[in-house]
């Protein structure tokens, strides 16, 4: 990655990493990831995406949180899904990728709605690989349920990864469990009986040789195990979590790559605003009225913002408004690498 891209990632990091809802982790868990990636974390991410995906590539994002689930599993948040759909539709338009999103059953339409507002058709797997080839332009996803129960994620990810031979996986705010197999929320209370088991699926790729990246912003997500020895230290509910089982927040399995941002969908947004950087192409990145088209959908679909427990097109106790602000400015960043003056610096 030349000097301009790198020192645009650099700034896209900066910016994702603005601790905006004052949860007070962002920091602590930015720094360990950043000292153990060497590089901008969202720059580590786009290119080991960049770099495995080709046209008609299909890359599986994992995201959906059961929000509540002690009232029902129905009910997830809107923190996941928009940063999946919208990374996907980067990772779509910069290298023809094929997304196929895993949530739970019970948010298998809302996933759906959230797709088709990032700008989607929503088709089974084979129909979405055969809209590559169309002789008229069809973009179009999958999504599937991936199961709660750990044996059958493990028989269910070895299925996938045999069937659908996809070239990368990425997890966006997704529950990942501890070292003694219990998904926790960011309070250290339990969570594992409502959240599809995608750490099952990260040790099938990895066993593949298939790529992964995790996107999170609490500390307790798949991808975090990179960083485990910080969270149990310096994050509340690392060590010891509110729940029998005693053993913290801090996942045990690590992804190739973690992103972490101060709202999981910001670090789906800046890895998205770095493959813009290294296509050359704008566009890349979706713009305000499309964050606030597919956070409205989202809503409208039942999705919560997790932080106030209203179905409303927030997420993480921030406004819609602030999330296309987001968009905005790091739609600017990429513009302004990308304009006669940064190109010239990429040049010399």
């Amino acid at each position: 990655m030349d000097i301009e891209v790198a020192s645009a990632a650099e700034d896209i990091d900066r910016l994702i990493t603005l601790d905006m809802n004052r949860r007070g982790v962002v920091h602590t868990l930015y720094e360990a990831a950043r000292k153990e990636t060497g590089r901008p974390l969202v720059q580590a991410a786009a290119e080991t995406l960049y770099g495995a995906v080709g046209s008609g590539s299909v890359v599986l994002f994992a995201t959906g949180w059961p929000d509540r689930p002690w009232i029902t599993p129905a009910i997830g948040e809107l923190d996941g899904p928009p940063g999946a759909a919208l990374l996907a539709r980067g990772l779509h338009v910069s290298k023809g990728a094929v997304p196929i999103f895993l949530v739970e059953e019970q948010l298998v339409s809302a996933m759906s709605a959230t797709a088709r507002a990032a700008g989607f058709a929503v088709l089974s797997p084979a129909e979405a690989s055969a809209c590559v080839d169309s002789p008229a332009p069809l973009h179009a996803v999958s999504v599937m349920s991936f199961p709660v129960d750990t044996e059958e994620a493990r028989t269910e990810s070895e299925r996938l990864i045999k069937e659908l031979d996809p070239k990368a996986v990425v997890a966006v705010e997704k529950g990942s469990a501890n070292r003694k197999g219990v998904i926790h929320n960011a309070r250290g209370a339990d969570t594992s009986s409502s959240m599809a088991k995608v750490d099952e699926l990260i040790r099938s790729a990895a066993a593949a040789g298939i790529p992964s990246v995790g996107i999170g912003d609490g500390g307790n997500e798949i991808g975090m195990g990179r960083i485990s020895e910080a969270i149990r230290h310096h994050v509340p509910y690392g060590d010891r979590c509110a729940c029998p089982c005693g053993d913290g927040i801090a996942p045990e399995i690590a992804t190739d790559c973690l992103v972490v941002s101060a709202v999981s969908n910001w670090g789906a947004y800046g890895t998205a605003a770095t493959l813009a950087l290294m296509s050359g192409d704008e566009d890349v990145l979706h713009d305000a009225s499309t964050e606030l088209r597919t956070l409205r959908e989202a809503a409208d679909a039942g999705l919560i913002d997790g932080n106030t427990g209203y179905v409303t097109p927030g997420a993480d106790g921030l406004s819609a408004d602030t999330h296309a602000a987001m968009i905005t400015i790091l739609k600017q960043i990429v513009s302004n690498a990308l304009s006669p003056k940064g190109l010239a610096r990429r040049r010399g």
